[in-house]
């Protein structure tokens, strides 16, 4: 695609679910701020095959997600594309086969990004309580937007030095 931006964020996770849609919370917040013309902000929900598309033959992919790693809820973890990949135990997002076998694509095909960089966030409420499907965040994670949002700018920022 000659018209692709060279850095997309992607927030994954699934609204219905509490906690577990912080990475589409991200992106819906980031899309009222001014951002670098070279930066593309993608609703990346539940569908993620479709993702491999998004993120081929980029400069720099930034996935933000719900990450169980055992941290107190509203920890954030920041994994390079080695670490995503070695990751086996602990730290794993909780569509990280998915999210994965959609990076893995781009590996095959030879079209995988430069860089990639996924953001977690320990989740403290994703529903499973009461079984009730609701949108909103927990008040932990809630309060940790502003830092998950200044992390992905400061990554947005390297890129744009390089």
């Amino acid at each position: 695609m000659e018209d692709q931006k060279k850095t997309v964020v992607v927030g994954i996770g699934n609204l219905l679910f509490k906690d577990e849609g912080i990475g589409i919370h991200i992106i819906e917040k980031m899309k009222t701020m001014a951002l670098p013309d070279d930066v593309e902000l993608v609703d990346g929900g539940v569908v993620f095959l479709a993702l491999s598309y998004v993120i081929e033959n980029r400069d720099k992919v930034i996935v933000i997600d719900a990450m169980q790693a055992g941290g107190s809820p509203g920890t954030i973890y920041r994994l390079s594309e080695k670490e995503f990949l070695e990751t086996r135990k602990g730290m794993r997002t909780t569509q990280e086969s998915e999210f994965e076998d959609a990076f893995r694509m781009t590996m095959m095909t030879k079209t995988k990004p430069k860089e990639l960089v996924v953001i977690g966030v320990e989740p403290e409420d994703m529903g499973e309580k009461d079984l009730k499907l609701k949108i909103e965040l927990s008040p932990t994670l809630q309060a940790k937007i502003p830092e998950i949002i200044e992390m992905v700018m400061k990554e947005i920022k390297l890129t744009e030095n390089n």
